[in-house]
This record gives C-alpha cells, sequence and structure tokens, in this order.
C-alpha cells in the first residue's frame, strides 16, 4: 500500500496525499508531495493546524525515507 502511494507520488507529481494524524493531543492534517528535481526529487511534507496554517514542514530525500514516514505516521485505512 505505501509503496504504492509513493509511486503514484512520484509518477503525478501535482497530486498531494492528505491524511490527519495526532500528535501530542493535537491533531494535524499532512500533505506530502514529490518534487521532480533534475534526474531525481524529493518529498515536501508540509503539516498544517485545524485551520490548515502551517506548523511545520519537511523534506525526506530518499523513497526510503518516505516509506518509513508514512509507515509510521499514516492512520491504517
Amino acid at each position: 500500500m505505501v509503496k504504492n502511494q509513493i509511486e503514484q507520488l512520484m509518477r503525478e507529481p501535482e497530486q498531494e496525499l492528505e491524511f490527519w494524524r495526532e500528535e501530542d493531543q493535537q491533531k494535524e492534517l499532512v500533505r506530502m508531495r514529490y518534487v521532480p528535481q533534475g534526474e531525481g526529487g524529493y518529498f515536501q511534507v508540509t503539516y498544517l493546524d485545524e485551520e490548515e496554517g502551517i506548523i511545520g514542514s519537511q523534506v525526506l530525500d530518499e523513497v526510503e525515507d518516505a516509506e518509513r514516514f508514512l509507515q509510521k505516521n499514516q492512520p491504517a485505512i
């Protein structure tokens, strides 16, 4: 499942993966997208509060890092 989501983001960089998570008793909206760059690219993760104000961001350089991030943070479907 996670590998399919990562591959989809890499094939269609205009798409975003979006889900809610709870961190420190607070709900956060997580948006993840792939940013192509040269022959590679990176994953940009943005954290938003319930009013969709940005409260943080993170860059993941490797596909494996993006997979681990989703496995750890994305709620089971």
